[in-house]
């Protein structure tokens, strides 16, 4: 009886021993199924953090602070996994200490993992970042219109507000900002045009440069439109050229301006004066840009505009020539002049040596008969004028003609 009782107590000691370690493999199993270890992989931003002693030692990043990123391969329990990501997870460059120029390579710190979770690889363990030094300029804006008013009307210069902007950013990039602008389209507008427009950091192309920081970033711009007026320019000489010399021509391009101002200002503007223009002593021919004297109210419609001036210096001289035929003019058509024997007329003439060498074939001498009448009588000679010509002599100064009846 003892001996089967003991038998019974050994079975169901080994009963309950099996039935733990069943309990314990089910656990083991079930736990395994629904947390296995598991990988993920994740893409994080590296922030950059310590930026602030960059400005300490007059330093820029010359790349974008978003722009770097790391990727970790990542192993361990799934439920724990599960709570892994994007915001959990912190990865940082340090730029504490850093004063190179040029490439600098920064550790990338990865905070936030928990207990368990083990990293097989990344994809960056540093990153490059490139230091520049800190330029700060100041630059003028300027408006770029396109287009053209109404027909009879034309823009004045514009008015901006603000003039100035400030550029702060990395040395390569500041100094290719070659001009700062905005853009105002004016085509077909018949009154003054108003905008806020966005200022554009352009290269020496023309083409946006992106880096670099202005401190204004909206521009008011203010276009006039006025009438217009073409108007001739006049040069205004000054003093005399060198003894012995005279101005041969004077020669202005364009001859005339397009202006436009208030509507009274140019039905009162006649002529365009050069600013003066020296001659004193001058024995040669001189060529230059001249500036306008425009009046109060008064501009140009195309600023860039240029006006050149040419003053044509020549020596003076004096020649005597022979003239032989004479004109007869204004004789009424009843009368005739009777033939005289040929005759020569002495000339004593004085002006530019270019004009007098051409002068036998360009003078012409005259006598005006609008009152003859029939019969002899004394005509005074006359000489056709030419632009700086000096008759010093003539001789004879009259001629006998024998004006008759025509039959």
């Amino acid at each position: 009886m003892l001996k089967m009782s003991k038998h019974v107590i050994l079975r169901e000691t080994t009963i309950k021993i099996l039935s733990v370690v069943f309990a314990v493999l089910l656990w083991f199993y079930v736990i395994t199924e629904q947390n296995p270890v598991v990988p993920k992989d994740i893409t994080i931003p590296v922030g950059i953090i310590n930026m602030d002693t960059l400005s300490k030692n007059n330093l820029v990043m010359i790349d974008a602070t978003d722009s770097f990123s790391v990727t970790l391969k990542l192993k361990g329990k799934k439920e724990i996994l599960d709570t892994v990501n994007r915001n959990s997870l912190n990865a940082y460059a340090d730029l504490n200490n850093y004063k190179t120029e040029g490439e600098n390579t920064i550790p990338v710190i990865i905070n936030g993992l928990p207990d368990g979770i083990t990293v097989t690889s990344r994809s960056e363990h540093s990153i490059n970042v490139r230091l520049d030094k800190k330029l700060v300029v100041q630059k003028t804006i300027f408006a770029n219109i396109t287009g053209n008013p109404m027909g009879g009307l034309a823009n004045l210069s514009p008015i901006l507000s603000p003039t100035e902007v400030v550029l702060t950013g990395a040395e390569s990039f500041v100094t290719r900002v070659e001009s700062v602008r905005v853009d105002i389209d004016i085509a077909g507008v018949d009154a003054n045009v108003s905008k806020r427009l966005p200022v554009r950091l352009l290269d020496v192309e023309g083409k946006d440069v992106a880096g670099v920081k202005a401190d204004i970033e909206w521009v008011n711009v203010i276009v006039p439109v006025a009438n217009t007026k073409r108007v001739p320019i006049q040069l205004v000489l000054e003093g005399a050229p060198g003894e012995g010399y005279v101005i041969a021509d004077k020669l202005v391009q364009p001859r005339e301006i397009l202006v436009t101002g208030e509507q009274e200002a140019l039905d009162n503007l006649t002529t365009i004066s050069s600013s003066k223009i020296s001659i004193d002593n001058l024995m040669e021919d001189i060529a230059l840009p001249v500036a306008l004297d425009l009046p109060e109210g008064i501009q140009l419609v195309n600023a860039k505009e240029t006006v050149n001036a040419t003053i044509d210096i020549d020596k003076l001289v004096t020649n005597t020539i022979d003239i032989s035929s004479i004109d007869y003019r204004n004789l009424d058509e009843k009368y005739i002049v009777a033939d005289f024997p040929a005759r020569k007329i002495k000339v004593v003439v004085r002006g530019p040596e270019a004009i007098i060498s051409n002068i036998s074939s360009n003078l012409t001498l005259y006598v005006d008969l609008i009152n003859a009448k029939e019969g002899l009588e004394a005509y005074e000679i006359q000489v056709s004028k030419l632009p700086l010509l000096e008759i010093l002599e003539l001789e004879p100064k009259s001629i006998g003609l024998d004006i008759k009846i025509r039959e």
